[in-house]
């Protein structure tokens, strides 16, 4: 309860009128004196302290009298206490679980004293965090699909009307950190003390388990396809476990594995040759060994989707030159493409064949390499215009002949991702490349969480060709370390073209093929990029997709959308909803040129169908429909250990300590949470509100109307 101490009333305005104020009221006196005509004494004095009254308010008026007040306060500081209760706080580190663990501790009577004189504000968390009251934690429960440490942080604090009470946040976590924003960065810009009590150690509960399942992203009817297993497992050294592969509820093959010491990661490979084209998805399981702390993790799913025949490819260049060769080199180490070349040596004359416009028929995919005049400008651009927008891809290489020939009225030039003035100048120097920002997220460059960029390693090209802007609806996949675009990627009627404005690929691949290369990264460029183009594009307005088809329970799911107008430009200001089933339907954000992305997040394990509609000013645009699937393995399960390195860094940016949980009380000592007394002062200004003239003003209007019930004048 607060206590009054002491109270100033102190002038601010001129002090003339509190001088004033008595001769003012003598005079108020005198004037009643005599009446007319006379009034009886007790209602002439009833009109002088009216009028009085009402002379004194407005010199208070004009004095600025200010009244001060102090109080004392107890405070009482707030302490947050968050405790991980994710499915890795269920693994048992003797007699019991990390979770008990730290639940003996919040239950102990030297932890309850050391907190009496604080206000403390429990949650849970896994994915997310809710509210735990105290003398529930006892019975609390593991749950969850995914651990988020910065969530719990930043949503325990939002929820606090008083933040500036709190005087540190209690974490009890074995740092098993793995969705979500770094709360190492996040802890630094709370402003609020994280002490950590670390949970568990570097043990790890027996356990068999696929540590990544993946088989290529499209193959063909008839044609063997790899389906590649890692396995990983802790107690179960020397035993023998079946691996098997399913496509739904069919068993395909089966494997018997030896498993290896704690924590080896093992690889099991299936040979399939699916029979029918569409999407596929394999299934692997490892038979559950008895004793394992989880079963979810001894199953996982792999998607691939199966083309009714072998893609065909046709290289179409202007002369002979290095890209060239090494472009079918590429290409021709794929069994399942069909690549065929034709070379220019005069206009309307190849080696390899006689130019007309069906050369294009049947062609999934064209690489346009080093074009010449004729090629850029004749009737082969014309036809390629009209092959891609009928569903065909583009994949063109730059080179010396290009950058003489390019002319703006290029029938080519309505499939540039990047706009070309033209001629296109070529800047020579070494460049250096790197994946751009929208091309981390693009399948052709996409990389696999966590893995670092792998083209900064390889060699630097030897310069590229300036363009004057990048177009709407396109994305630039590699660029400069200096920020030029230098290959990007866009959709154009039915079909996709790729550009890469600059020359001599080939050298990546011969000058990184010695020690610690990376030649891998640009031969697998050219593959991947030109099936990405042999893939069949979404017609319509809308086209959608999410990230990946196949999600581990726990993990988010990413939309993305483009929409277009009527003449298929990139659609700005849409509103793009998704819809899906059992789930309220939330909307996506622009991320501009048409592109609209969102993540939905606490899927439980199972096949989603999905619903995207697009509008633009309430007039629907289009709608797409899709289908994913959350598999039982949960990114929670994949790796159990304790983190006590990622606790230590996030307790020291946010200016708080970590501790192992068995020096708890020390951690008390260091928060000490104490009451403490706060004296506080309370100004009132009586000038500033209206409430005395207007009383004034009453009192004097009173007054006139007694006078007149007297008859006075």
């Amino acid at each position: 309860m607060p206590e009054w101490s002491d109270s100033h009333l102190q002038l601010a305005g001129p002090r003339v009128f509190l001088v004033l104020l008595p001769f003012l009221l003598a005079f108020v006196y005198w004037v009643y004196q005599r009446t007319y005509p006379q009034v009886a004494p007790k209602r002439r004095m009833v009109l002088v302290v009216l009028r009085g009254t009402a002379v004194a308010l407005l010199a208070m008026v004009l004095c600025e009298p200010i009244l001060t007040w102090w109080h004392q306060q107890i405070i009482r500081p707030l302490v947050l206490v968050l405790v991980d209760t994710s499915p890795s706080m269920r693994v048992a580190e003797g007699p019991s679980t990390r979770l008990q663990q730290a639940v003996a501790v919040l239950g102990d009577d030297v932890w309850s004293a050391g907190l009496q004189q604080a206000e403390v504000h429990a949650w849970g968390f896994a994915e997310s965090a809710y509210p735990l009251a105290l003398d529930t934690v006892a019975v609390a429960s593991t749950r969850g699909q995914a651990t988020d440490i910065g969530r719990a942080l930043a949503a325990s604090l939002e929820a606090l009307a008083e933040r500036e009470r709190v005087q540190g946040v209690v974490l009890f976590s074995d740092g098993g950190h793995n969705l979500g924003r770094d709360p190492v960065q996040l802890s630094a810009e709370l402003g609020v003390p994280v002490y950590a009590l670390g949970v568990g150690g570097a043990e790890v509960p027996v356990d068999v388990q696929f540590v990544d399942v993946r088989t290529p992203k499209s193959g063909y009817v008839g044609q063997s396809q790899q389906v590649e297993a890692k396995v990983r497992s802790w107690g179960y050294e020397g035993q023998r476990v079946e691996v098997q592969l399913y496509e739904g509820e069919r068993l395909l093959q089966k494997q018997s594995l030896l498993l290896d010491r704690d924590g080896q990661v093992q690889s099991v490979s299936f040979a399939v040759t699916p029979q029918q084209a569409g999407p596929h998805i394999f299934r692997v399981v490892v038979a559950p060994v008895a004793g394992e702390f989880a079963i979810a993790d001894n199953e996982a799913l792999a998607f691939t989707h199966i083309l009714a025949g072998r893609t065909r490819v046709l290289l179409l260049a202007g002369g002979p030159s290095e890209d060239l060769a090494f472009l079918r080199r590429s290409l021709s180490a794929d069994s399942s493409w069909v690549v065929e070349t034709m070379i220019q040596r005069e206009p309307a004359a190849f080696y390899g064949g006689t130019w007309s416009p069906a050369v294009l028929q049947d062609r999934d995919v064209v690489l346009l390499v080093n074009p010449s005049t004729w090629l850029l400008n004749g009737p082969p651009a014309a036809a390629l215009v009209q092959h891609v927008y009928a569903g065909a891809g583009l994949l063109l290489v730059g080179g010396p002949k290009m950058a003489q020939a390019w002319r703006p009225d290029s029938p080519l030039a309505a499939l540039m991702p990047l706009q070309v003035a033209g001629p296109v100048p070529f800047m020579p120097g070494e460049i250096l490349l790197r994946l751009s920002a929208a091309g981390r997220r693009h399948p052709v460059v996409r990389q696999p969480a966590g893995a670092d960029d792998p083209w900064p390693r390889l060699p630097p090209l030897p310069g590229y060709f300036r363009t004057a802007q990048q177009r709407p609806g396109a994305t630039v996949l590699v660029e400069s370390v200096g920020g030029e675009s230098v290959i990007a990627a866009g959709a154009y009627g039915e079909g996709k073209v790729i550009v890469a404005l600059s020359a001599s690929f080939w050298r990546l691949d011969l000058m990184s093929s010695g020690v610690d290369g990376r030649p891998q990264t640009i031969r697998t460029f050219w593959r991947d990029a030109t099936k990405w183009l042999a893939l069949d594009a979404p017609g319509g307005r809308v086209r959608a997709s999410t990230e990946r088809p196949v999600y581990r329970a726990g993990e988010e799911v990413v939309f993305a959308v483009q929409v277009f107008d009527e003449l298929l430009k990139p659609q700005p200001g849409a509103t793009v909803r998704v819809a899906l089933a059992g789930r309220e339907a939330f909307d996506l954000q622009s991320q501009g040129a048409g592109h609209y992305r969102g993540v939905a997040s606490g899927l439980a394990p199972g096949t989603y169908e999905y619903e995207v509609r697009a509008a633009v000013d309430q007039a629907a645009v289009g709608t797409v429909t899709g289908r994913f699937v959350v598999e039982e393995y949960s990114i929670e399960l994949g790796d159990l250990r304790a983190d006590p390195l990622l606790l230590g860094e996030l307790a020291r940016a946010s200016g708080g300590r970590a501790y192992p949980l068995a020096d708890w009380e020390d951690m008390l000592e260091q928060l000490a949470p104490r009451r403490r007394w706060v004296e506080k002062a309370e100004v009132l200004p009586l000038r500033g509100p209206l409430w005395p003239a207007f009383l004034a003003i009453a009192l004097l209007a009173i007054e006139w109307f007694g006078r007149k019930r007297s008859g006075m004048i």
